[in-house]
């Protein structure tokens, strides 16, 4: 295995162990409008719809809208589906290939390798404004290769590029803290890496 494979694979297990984007089975509506927003990277629109489309009994609910499936019934039948384990599996890969990409987004900005997990773990957010928020930090002086700043710049402002607000500000925060808290006390296994 590459350093980006084996970073990309780091960003998925710490997303999954951490939770910051919900579990296998979660299911909400999207902010962004009447679609759900579904497992472990809360995909949706065309993404969700791609993820079900790799799970059996998960075809049923591609194109459909959030208060349908609501209104029909479906909510707990559709996490079912998504934590049963082909939709597990499913999930494990398309979240492989997505830090693969974010991986690839980060890895010119930061030599740290822990920091680029801790960031790739934001990316479900949007890959864009991590990489934005860091390209300004690093203009800014700030040492993005340093777990602690680095968790503490996330902590107190990426609120603010991500153009949430305030109604956010403390749930970023604590996710923030508790990505921290995974990454300090985690061990990369090293031994991976082709020499």
């Amino acid at each position: 295995m590459d350093l980006r494979h084996l970073l990309a694979k780091e960003i998925a297990d710490g997303i999954i162990a951490t939770g910051v984007e919900g579990g296998f089975d979660s299911v909400s509506c999207s902010t962004a409008g009447n679609y759900p927003s579904i497992g472990v990277s809360q995909w949706e629109g065309p993404r969700g719809d791609n993820l079900l489309s790799w799970i059996d009994a998960g075809r049923k609910f591609i194109g459909r809208s959030y208060s349908d499936i609501i209104e029909a019934g479906e909510l707990y039948e559709l996490k079912h589906v998504l934590s049963s384990p082909q939709g597990q599996h499913a999930q494990r890969e398309t979240l492989a290939s997505d830090c693969l990409a974010y991986a690839d987004v980060l890895m010119p900005l930061l030599s740290d390798s822990k920091c680029v997990i801790y960031a790739g773990i934001w990316c479900p957010t949007s890959d864009a404004v991590v990489k934005v928020f860091l390209q300004n930090r690093i203009r800014r002086g700030n040492n993005v290769n340093n777990l602690w700043t680095l968790s503490e710049l996330f902590r107190q402002e990426y609120y603010k590029a991500a153009g949430v607000g305030e109604v956010y500000r403390q749930g970023y925060a604590n996710r923030a803290k508790n990505t921290y808290k995974y990454l300090a006390d985690h061990e990369i296994d090293w031994s991976v890496l082709d020499v």
